[in-house]
C-alpha cells in the first residue's frame, strides 16, 4: 500500500506517475489542508503594520537599495553594516522571538541563509511561493506548520545576501549553534544547498550538528524555477521523513 503522502510529495514536486509503482495501490488520504500560517512572522520595528500598498512598496524599494549597495561585504565595511542593521533592528532575531514555534517544541527546525528581499518587505519568513512551496513538501512527509521551527543563518543582517563571505558565516555561527542546542528538534532541514554547501559553512556546522541530524535540500525558490532539482529534492525528504520517525 502506498501512503497517500507520498502522492501529495510527488504533486507538490512536480514528479508525475514516472516515480511510482506501476502496482501501487493508494491510501485515501484524510483531508487535511495546509495553509501558509501566520507563525514566523516579523515584529515590525516601531510602528503598527499597515496594509497601505504605498508603504509596501516603499519598504521593498529601501530593501532593494540596500541590495545594491552592500553587493559584496567586506570586513572593511563595518560601519556601513551597522548603519543597515540600524535600519531596521534586528528583524531576525525578533522573528525568532515573537515566533508561535519556538525551539522547544518544534519537529524541524528549517533555516536558510537570510531573509528574501520580499520576506523583508513582508516582515515575514518564506511569505511568497517558496514558503507555499516549502509547506506543501513538509507536509507531505507528516510536518505541519507547527511542526517547523522557520529560522535564518544571518540574524541581525537584514539585507538580502545569499553570499555572505566567510567572515559574516563565522560571526554569525555561535549564535546559530546556541539555537540549535537549545532546541528539541530531531533534525536539521537546511534550505539552499548553494550555501550550505560551502566548505567554510559546513566546518561550522559540523562543530554543533552531527551530519546524520541534517539534511540539505535546494531552496524552495530554486526548486520552483529549476525543474531538474524536485528529484533530489524528494530523496532528501524521504531520508527526513524516515530519520524523523527512527528518532
Amino acid at each position: 500500500m502506498l501512503n497517500s503522502r507520498y502522492v501529495h510529495l510527488h504533486e507538490a514536486l512536480g514528479l508525475g506517475v514516472m516515480w511510482l509503482n506501476a502496482n501501487a495501490k493508494i491510501i485515501t488520504p484524510i483531508p487535511n489542508p495546509v495553509s501558509t500560517p501566520d507563525t514566523n512572522t516579523f515584529q515590525a520595528a516601531s510602528t503598527t503594520p499597515t496594509s497601505n500598498k504605498h508603504e509596501h512598496s516603499n519598504a521593498r524599494l529601501a530593501a532593494l537599495q540596500r541590495v545594491r549597495g552592500n553587493a559584496n561585504p567586506t570586513l572593511a565595511t563595518e560601519n556601513h553594516l551597522h548603519d543597515n542593521i540600524q535600519t531596521i533592528p534586528h528583524i531576525i532575531t525578533q522573528a525568532t522571538q515573537q515566533s508561535v514555534v519556538t525551539p522547544q517544541n518544534a519537529t524541524i527546525m528549517a533555516m536558510s541563509v537570510c531573509p528574501s528581499v520580499q520576506d523583508i518587505a513582508a516582515k515575514k519568513l518564506f511569505s511568497g511561493d517558496d514558503g507555499v512551496m516549502l509547506y506543501k513538501m513538509l507536509a507531505a512527509i507528516g510536518l505541519q506548520a507547527q511542526d517547523v521551527y522557520l529560522t535564518t543563518w544571518l540574524k541581525d543582517f537584514p539585507d538580502f545576501n545569499p553570499k555572505p563571505p566567510t567572515e559574516i558565516v563565522v560571526a554569525a555561527a555561535p549564535r546559530v549553534a546556541q539555537e540549535w542546542q537549545k532546541s528539541g528538534a530531531k533534525a536539521l532541514l537546511l534550505l539552499g544547498d548553494l550555501f550550505f554547501d560551502r566548505e567554510d559553512v559546513q566546518q561550522q556546522i559540523e562543530q554543533f550538528c552531527p551530519h546524520h541530524q541534517r539534511f540539505i535540500i535546494p531552496h524552495p525558490m530554486r526548486i520552483i524555477n529549476n525543474q531538474t532539482l524536485k528529484r533530489g529534492a524528494w530523496e532528501t525528504l524521504q531520508r527526513l521523513e524516515k530519520h524523523i520517525k527512527a528518532a
